[in-house]
């Protein structure tokens, strides 16, 4: 069954033709099809084929290699526990163990629902907020097992759930569809936040290269020293 039709296919183009190699589109392409159907299906790499000339196989050469990119259904909303040293020593194994119970699930599996899938991660390069996850690919630090299972019963509600960056949780759908619209300057009404275009062609300003967001309930980090400033 065809994925890519309609307003979508009209998507899919404008993708493939940012690039000056079409095949070079095809990463972009995998994510429109999550976006649309939840995870990578079958239609959705013939789609991605067929448009892009290429095998089914290539295509699913292509997909296979990225963990973002799924191959079975996933829940709305991923959590990713990071399992790694830092975060292990830190309670990890305590924050993992609490949302399998609220979830009724092992790493790895998702919801009946499919509100959740659940999966314990290697190493989400935060070690300084261990023990840290993440819900869709936002960040949360310093997590306990009570602060998982608040975050599940708020999204489970229909709340707004925020990382430690500020910025809503959204569902595995939307975000995929960011990632593969990444670029193409779509109104600024789709955007995560008033004034940023998809895919990040408007950064935010406190988005300069090392930036970190700071942990709540941490003091601030210390001012530089200027030496000019006590001569």
């Amino acid at each position: 069954m065809s994925v890519l039709t309609g307003e979508i296919r009209e998507v899919a183009e404008r993708i493939v033709a940012k690039y000056p190699n079409k095949r070079s589109a095809a990463l972009p392409l995998l994510f429109l099809v999550q976006s649309v159907e939840g995870h990578v299906t079958d239609g959705g790499m013939k789609d991605v084929a067929e448009i892009l000339g290429l095998t089914p196989a290539e295509v699913l050469a292509t997909g296979s290699f990225y963990t973002m990119l799924k191959k079975k259904p996933q829940g709305e909303y991923l959590i990713s526990v990071c399992r790694n040293i830092s975060c292990t020593h830190l309670g990890a194994r305590k924050v993992i163990a609490a949302a399998e119970e609220r979830l009724g699930i092992e790493p790895g599996g998702t919801t009946a629902d499919g509100k959740f899938s659940l999966e314990a991660a290697e190493c989400l390069a935060t070690c300084d907020g261990a023990p840290s996850m993440q819900i869709n690919y936002e960040d949360f630090y310093k997590v306990t097992p009570e602060e998982i299972v608040a975050l599940i019963d708020s999204l489970a509600a229909g709340k707004e759930v925020k990382s430690v960056a500020g910025d809503p949780v959204k569902s595995s759908k939307a975000i995929a569809y960011e990632t593969a619209a990444a670029g193409l300057g779509l109104p600024v009404a789709t955007a995560t936040s008033a004034g940023r275009l998809v895919g990040g062609e408007s950064l935010p300003a406190d988005f300069a290269p090392g930036h970190r967001p700071k942990v709540p309930g941490t003091d601030a980090p210390p001012e530089a020293e200027n030496p000019a400033a006590d001569s």
